[in-house]
């Protein structure tokens, strides 16, 4: 185990690990989402879209909703109450996310089947 490791350990409680890694990668699928969303719904550059990372952002995706049931599941066993709340509410969104996403996706499917 290099230091580091040892650093991020000390600062989060027990559990909290994954659910924090779960958050991280929320965070960097909702700026691909909103930039996605913007560029199909605003600007209309269809060809600025992540299309050709959509196999990668839906692995992706998945592995942030099993990290997030991970630490869900963990946060349960530990019965602290914020934990708790706080790991279920990452993990509501990480679902969310996902289900946006492939919304976005069949909605751009469906688009360029009809324009093209």
């Amino acid at each position: 185990m290099r230091w580091r490791d040892r650093l991020a350990v000390l600062f989060f409680p027990p559990g909290m690990m994954l659910t924090v890694a779960a958050l991280m990668l929320f965070f960097i699928h909702m700026g691909v989402f909103a930039s996605d969303v913007h560029n199909f719904c605003v600007t209309h550059h269809y060809d600025f879209m992540s299309f050709r990372y959509t196999v990668v952002l839906t692995l992706s995706q998945v592995i942030s909703i099993c990290w997030a049931a991970m630490g869900s599941l963990y946060a349960e066993m530990t019965g602290d109450k914020f934990l708790r709340c706080f790991a279920l509410t990452i993990l509501m969104l990480n679902g969310a996310m996902f289900f946006n996403r492939i919304t976005l996706e069949f909605l751009a499917i469906n688009y360029r089947e009809e324009s093209h």
